[in-house]
């Protein structure tokens, strides 16, 4: 079984791959009611609330008779606004991390196969600091930290990284916005399933 937990889902643009794969399930979690008439599946939580968001995962874990053979992912997007260069109103020194760190706790306390916190460029610094490490990966506009097998975009002209995409209500504009492209799902997706049948193959030799 491999399950791919989608925190701060926004559109699922990240999870869009794996929920497209009979191989995968996903547990998408965001706290903004109005997503959810957008996609199918999502969870409607404060990833703030650490313990309740963990305490939904593990019951839907346990659902999926999930086990330590299995593989678990876990991808956080926390809201990427205040850290924009795009913001007029952007103050490094007033960011508040309180939803990345209570990502970070999940992906810890989760003890998952892979994980990956997304953000924009004007991120890095705070990110890179509160994390620990530098950016694994920088793709376009994105970068990721995490720990996860190197994503590979088959073709540059598939990737349109939707940042300035205005159309849509007010609500959604930010969310079309900052939409992680379907290449980079479906790469990371790959580079994933690469890694799992290497694993396999490696215990059957």
């Amino acid at each position: 079984m491999k399950v791919f937990v989608d925190l701060c889902t926004s559109l699922g643009g990240a999870s869009k791959a794996f929920d497209e794969s009979p191989d995968w399930v996903t547990i998408k979690i965001d706290n903004a009611e109005y997503l959810l008439d957008h996609h199918q599946g999502m969870i409607l939580q404060d990833i703030t609330d650490v313990e309740g968001t963990l305490a939904i995962i593990e019951r839907r874990l346990a659902e999926l008779n999930f086990s330590h053979d299995d593989t678990l992912v876990v991808w956080a997007s926390p809201p990427c606004q205040q850290f924009s260069y795009a913001n007029a109103n952007r103050y490094p020194e007033n960011f508040d991390m309180t939803i990345l760190d209570s990502c970070q706790e999940i992906i810890h306390r989760l003890d998952c196969n892979y994980w990956i916190i997304e953000n924009v460029a004007g991120a890095e610094e705070a990110f890179t600091e509160e994390i620990g490490k530098r950016p694994t990966q920088t793709i376009g506009s994105i970068l990721m930290w995490g720990e996860f097998p190197p994503i590979a975009i088959r073709s540059r002209d598939s990737f349109k990284h939707r940042k300035m995409e205005s159309k849509g209500s007010r609500l959604l504009r930010p969310h079309m916005r900052s939409l992680i492209p379907e290449v980079v799902s479906q790469g990371l997706r790959d580079a994933i399933d690469h890694q799992k049948k290497l694993s396999d193959y490696c215990l059957l030799d």
